[in-house]
């Protein structure tokens, strides 16, 4: 075993007696070719070092593999869910004759706390991992339009132009369903607060997300952001963002240091990290997002936030007498490589609404191309923050509709909001 690992390059830093320490920690298992390693939706409890052979990814639609990946000798896989705690996000099955090590949960954490160069590793794998994922997406897309565009002429020279509708829409019905698994599939419920979320795609898929993200100490991040564009690239681009900037955050080196280093300190790296990336990657595709990150702590109303480029949320007073901005913005995230950010930091008082919203609610457009406008949302806000949060967001996503009267809308629309009840 410690042969095989001083082989793998995801060890090559470790000394003789760390490998050792490793190896005794691991247990081997053989797989035949065809057999399933773990399934989608499962639990994670263990991960999973490829010593011999390959193992491809494979993720299921509407009842259809899809492979993902194909990962080999010396690759890791399954740690993702032991970093989320989250149930696996695809299946795992042998390509071929292949042997793998099983290292649990607790051994797992053990040894990223004991081992800071192999969580940087881990770290930089992950992102390399994410960019192929995003290449591959990219290639997948490229390629199934070539085949819409042919099936297109194809379908006109036969003058059956419904089927080639019903495919597309079939299409892109299945982008909307992955990307609404981006959403949060339940809001947490905190003692004292109130909390609500509404989330609505001008196309088929959309450019908006919002995001509540589980943090050490009952601490909760909560995002609202908005990618330039519509459609495919804007959809991707979130994908991209939303996974780079929750992986930022809850990476165990992160937790590992909470303590020493603060929520103001895992907030802003996050952000560093997130937009590093973006910039330094994917800077040639002129896409950046604006986002609104902050970290509410429950247990004193502190919210500790950065907003880049985004939307000021607003704070309501009770009776809707007092409406603010949260005053602070820094460019939008994939503009600049190496932007640091400064945390601000706001005590909600009881009774206080938080209310964050994408341009999407505040530019819907009438029937004769009219926006709904800030002065109309605060308006709203003023009148009906009394309601709980939950029916405050329903009275203003009908609010909009009312006021669009069906008029087709240009925009993506995202609405958080978050209430001190004492």
């Amino acid at each position: 075993m410690i042969e095989r690992l001083q082989r793998i390059p995801l060890f090559k830093h470790f000394s003789q007696q760390e490998l050792e320490r490793l190896a005794h920690l691991l247990k081997e298992r053989s797989l035949k070719s065809g057999e399933v390693l773990f399934e989608q939706g499962a639990s994670g409890h263990e991960g999973y070092i490829i010593l011999d052979g390959e193992m491809e990814v494979v993720g299921h639609l509407n009842g259809t593999e899809i492979q993902l990946n194909v990962r080999g000798a010396g690759d890791m896989i399954g740690e993702m869910a032991l970093i989320d705690n989250s149930p696996r996000s695809a299946m795992v099955r042998a390509l071929c004759e292949s042997r793998v090590a099983v290292i649990h949960e607790e051994a797992f954490y053990a040894l990223l706390h004991n081992n800071a160069s192999l969580a940087v590793e881990m770290l930089r794998r992950g992102t390399a991992s994410l960019r192929t994922t995003s290449e591959r997406m990219i290639a997948g897309l490229e390629a199934k339009n070539a085949e819409l565009s042919k099936a297109y002429e194809d379908l006109k020279q036969a003058q059956d132009e419904l089927i080639f509708l019903n495919r597309i829409q079939e299409e892109m019905n299945v982008a909307r369903r992955i990307q609404k698994q981006f959403l949060p599939a339940r809001l947490p419920r905190l003692p004292g607060w109130q909390l609500a979320a509404f989330n609505r795609g001008a196309q088929a898929v959309g450019g908006d997300f919002f995001d509540l993200i589980a943090l050490p100490g009952n601490r909760l991040g909560i995002v609202v952001a908005d990618a330039c564009g519509k459609g495919v690239p804007a959809a991707l681009f979130v994908a991209l963002t939303r996974s780079l900037l929750r992986a930022a955050s809850q990476a165990p080196w992160m937790l590992q240091h909470k303590l020493a280093a603060g929520m103001d300190d895992l907030l802003t790296a996050a952000l560093w990290f997130t937009n590093d990336y973006i910039a330094r990657e994917h800077g040639e595709s002129n896409m950046f997002i604006t986002l609104f990150y902050g970290i509410l702590d429950p247990a004193t109303a502190t919210l500790s936030y950065v907003n880049a480029g985004h939307n000021a949320p607003l704070i309501v007073t009770p009776g809707g007498h007092e409406v603010r901005e949260l005053q602070s913005d820094t460019l939008p995230l994939g503009i600049i490589e190496t932007q640091t950010y400064e945390a601000e930091h706001v005590v909600l008082q009881p009774g206080e609404t938080l209310v964050g919203f994408s341009d999407g609610i505040t530019e819907a457009m009438d029937v004769v191309g009219e926006p709904y406008g800030d002065e109309r949302f605060i308006a709203t806000l003023r009148e009906y923050v009394s309601l709980s949060a939950e029916d405050l967001v329903k009275t203003i996503e009908r609010s909009v509709d009312d006021y669009a009267a069906g008029a087709p809308q240009a925009d993506d629309m995202t609405l958080l909001i978050l209430r001190r009840e004492f």
